[in-house]
């Protein structure tokens, strides 16, 4: 496609062209969005699923990783082991606690 010259325009012919530049998009791009939703509408219904199920499985799909190690002081307090030290194996570990003894 070849882009027309526009610089001969006047700042009103280019005000007024990119309204209309601006529109078009705007419905083309609800008019995407739909079909795309059709789309995938079909898709879930075809696997005997509705498109919010669908959705929210994209949530869920967060693994849950069992906790390692309960703090002795208090059984509520878990930790799987993974990221950051909570501040409790911290406060064990400084006390001449062994992290092996906090194993579940």
């Amino acid at each position: 496609m070849a882009i027309p010259d526009i610089s001969h325009f006047s700042v009103a012919e280019l005000e007024a062209l990119k309204g209309s530049i601006d529109s078009v998009i705007g419905g083309r791009r609800q008019t995407e969005l739909e079909s795309l939703y059709a789309t995938f509408e079909e898709m879930a219904e075809a696997a005997g699923f509705t498109l919010e199920e669908v959705m929210q499985a994209r949530v869920t799909k967060k693994r849950v990783v069992q906790p390692k190690y309960r703090n002795p002081n208090n059984p509520m307090q878990v930790w799987s082991g993974r990221g950051r030290k909570p501040s409790w194996v911290e406060a064990y570990t400084s006390t001449g606690g062994e992290l092996s003894d906090c194993l579940i």
